[in-house]
């Protein structure tokens, strides 16, 4: 994953943690641990699909806090 792409997230989950009301060192510091796991997890496929990313997103976000993860996964689709 470059450097745009997980800026991009960054950026979009904590939008995400800001609209949950989760203070902002805890959401910063569960997002770094999931962008680090999802980039470690990622770096052994050679391509890697918008669903391959939201789904191991997802699944480490589920282990910080579950209610973000949820509205990751789901922000396409809540109106």
């Amino acid at each position: 994953m470059d450097d745009k792409t997980i800026n991009n997230l960054r950026r979009e989950l904590k939008i995400h943690a800001h609209a949950l009301d989760i203070p902002e060192g805890a959401a910063e510091s569960f997002i770094d641990a999931t962008l680090k796991s999802v980039q470690k997890s990622l770096s052994k496929k050679s391509i890697i699909t918008k669903a391959d990313l939201s789904r191991f997103v997802t699944k480490e976000l589920k282990k910080y806090h579950a209610d973000l993860a949820y509205v990751y996964n789901n922000c396409d689709t809540i109106i």
